[in-house]
């Protein structure tokens, strides 16, 4: 196998790591964003249901959306630690494949 044809193959693997790096990104952000409305919407509903209630049913409509509002922190930090950690491991083969190019590259241009 030529070094040119080694190098090609490096560099698919460097670029289809950025790819999957931006999408793991984009999809956190996603994921947070629905998170953070979800949160809204079900703090909001425990609210109005809080408001009609008597005094027993608010205090479990506001324990309610506290636990709601923990499980969406959870999630969206769970989403982001997720994404960081594919972030990270993109990162880490996009420069293994980065070095292991210049390595070949180097190789070929010594023993030339």
């Amino acid at each position: 196998m030529d070094t040119k044809s080694i190098n090609s193959k490096i560099d698919d693997a460097a670029n289809l790591a950025k790819d999957l790096t931006a999408k793991a990104s984009a999809k956190v952000g996603e994921v947070a964003g629905k998170a953070g409305t979800i949160a809204s919407e079900a703090g909001q509903k425990v609210d109005d249901m809080a408001e009609k209630g008597e005094h027993r049913l608010q205090e479990t409509a506001e324990k309610a959306g506290h636990h709601i509002k923990e499980i969406a922190t959870k999630a969206i930090h769970s989403a982001q630690e997720t994404a960081q950690k594919v972030v990270h491991s993109a990162k880490e083969v996009a420069n293994t494949a980065e070095h292991r190019r210049e390595e070949l590259t180097g190789k070929g241009a010594e023993t030339k």
